[in-house]
């Protein structure tokens, strides 16, 4: 292997005697003073440096005391320009210049220490076989030979790559590795998986600017929300097929599309991170795409992992009458009422939309599954709500009967609270209350510890003091789990079967006790203003 910088001066065809077109503009040093004695050189955005013939005289110059400099080509079309001061070993690389009228100017470009790009080749394909990595658009190149399983590109201008290509010696055409590499000074850039022709790093930042998380938080479902702004569409598989994810380590990570929708350009993604820290800015993942070779590897059961405590989590993000699907292994799905739920617009991506009259969701078979938890068990029940109704009734949004768990919106005498009740057999309803707000999305997660319970709103610890509501009726634990009504009509009190009257979104119950740290990074990670993933 050897890094290739071509300088001959042969003219390219057509000659280089009477140019039509002329290119003008400066160079500065790192001290922003003019550049002088910097050889630039211009060549087309397409240009291969093995291939093509070299440029020629009129295409490369040396700049004055000034720092100008002026070049000459023969056509209109994408142009680079790469500049050198040897004695400082320096350099720059303009892309993107558009020539098309008879003069054309470049903005002033400033020379920097150079970096370095080393490209692990993949084991097929590329590994173990002759040819070149090169930078379209420029004369660095670096040779491949079949003993080696990396390649360096050295004294490379600090920016952005456009792209970074394959070709072999003794084939025509290229592939392309990798687009948009990122160039720093006194740094190597290491491009991993050069299969997949994008990638993207994406910070989780928990300082105190950020998601204000303190600790640790392990085997956490960090929901990534792509749009317009932040990602391109075209460039993917339909459905994100080829979508990945890895950490430091370039070791990938599970994830599951949640909604993949090109025509508006949005999507959810849950990516299972092992380990977010805490109070830390520079943790990092890295998203990859654009590789027609890859399958789809989304899978809910590999980051709502049963080993982590994930008993059922649904979406709810079907279509109209669609089954409410459980993302984990228990495959817990849930069976709409005639009169389905309709899908509405949700805290994440969709929704479900229930009616206050008929609408529910049964999952059946669960009452005797793991979610049947036993009175002071370890357990933990969360939703995003939205609520529509004022009425002084109760409203079920998620439980497991009205003579077990669950979690409900009740409004009395003008007195509005969520509440997350355990009831304890023959003896009382155990509640801890939160104030309700309607017409807004909340988060609500109600967590019983042993004989301690609380409930958090908006990932913050609303109430942690139960309150008793008294009854001599036996504990009921035959009931299936059921979102947006209960199974069976409520004698209780006249509430029938509590249905509810709005949306429900992001349905989990977990056989854990989530600590605080986990449920407050829930709630800033998922909220409409994501405080945790920063795009870079």
């Amino acid at each position: 292997m050897a890094l290739f910088i071509r300088c001959a001066v042969a003219p390219l065809a057509g000659g280089s005697d009477n140019p039509d077109f002329i290119v003008i503009g400066s160079v500065i040093d790192t001290s922003g003073q003019p550049a002088q004695n910097a050889v630039v050189t211009i060549v087309p955005a397409s240009y291969n440096p093995i291939t093509d013939p070299a440029p020629a005289a009129a295409m490369i110059d040396t700049t004055s005391a000034s720092g100008e400099y002026r070049l000459a080509v023969k056509q209109k079309g994408a142009y680079c320009v790469q500049a050198v001061q040897l004695m400082r070993r320096t350099r720059l690389l303009v892309t993107g210049i558009s020539v098309t009228d008879n003069t054309t100017r470049v903005a002033v470009a400033a020379l920097a220490a150079t970096g370095a790009v080393k490209v692990d080749l993949p084991s097929t394909g590329i590994h173990g076989v002759t040819g070149y990595i090169y930078v379209p658009g420029t004369t660095l190149c670096a040779f491949l030979n079949n003993r080696i399983d990396t390649a360096v590109l050295d004294s490379v201008p600090a920016g952005t790559l456009p792209s970074l290509l394959y070709a072999a010696t003794d084939t025509a055409g290229s592939i392309s590795l990798r687009y948009n590499v990122p160039v720093a000074s006194g740094d190597t850039t290491v491009v991993t998986n050069p299969s997949w022709k994008y990638c993207r790093r994406i910070f989780l930042n928990t300082t105190a600017l950020g998601a204000n998380i303190a600790g640790d938080v392990v085997n956490f479902p960090l929901l990534i929300r792509l749009n317009g702004d932040n990602f391109d569409f075209s460039q993917a598989q339909a459905g994100g097929a080829d979508l990945r994810f890895t950490k430091a380590d370039n070791s990938f990570l599970h994830y599951e599309i949640e909604r993949w929708d090109p025509s508006n350009q949005r999507a959810e993604i849950w990516v299972k991170a092992d380990t977010v820290y805490g109070d830390n800015g520079t943790q990092a993942i890295t998203m990859y795409w654009g590789n027609n070779a890859a399958g789809d590897s989304s899978n809910g059961a590999t980051v709502f992992d049963t080993a982590s405590q994930f008993e059922g989590v649904w979406h709810l993000a079907e279509p109209a009458n669609g089954i409410a699907r459980d993302a984990t292994a228990n495959r817990y799905d849930g069976t709409p009422s005639d009169t389905a739920p309709a899908p509405a617009p949700g805290a994440i991506g969709i929704a479900r939309e229930f009616n206050g009259v008929s609408n529910g969701i049964r999952m059946k078979g669960t009452a005797g599954s793991t979610m049947n938890f036993n009175e002071n068990g370890r357990y933990t029940v969360s939703a995003w709500v939205y609520s529509d109704t004022l009425d002084e009734k109760w409203h079920l949004i998620v439980g497991k009967g009205n003579g077990q768990y669950y979690l409900k919106q009740q409004i009395k005498s003008r007195y509005g609270h969520w509440e997350f009740v355990e009831y304890h057999n023959k003896s009382a309803w155990q509640m801890t209350i939160a104030t309700m707000a309607p017409k807004t999305w909340k988060y609500l997660t109600g967590v019983r510890e042993a004989s301690r319970q609380y409930l958090y709103l908006d990932g913050q610890l609303a109430d942690s003091t139960i309150k008793l509501n008294s009854d001599t009726t036996s504990r009921k634990t035959s009931e299936d789990v059921s979102i947006g009504r209960h199974q069976n009509y409520v004698e209780y009190a006249d509430e029938g079967y509590c249905y509810f009257d709005g949306k429900i979104d992001e349905v989990r119950i977990s056989s854990v006790a989530r600590s605080a740290d986990w449920i407050n990074l829930c709630f800033m990670n998922q909220k409409e203003e994501d405080k945790l993933v920063v795009f870079k």
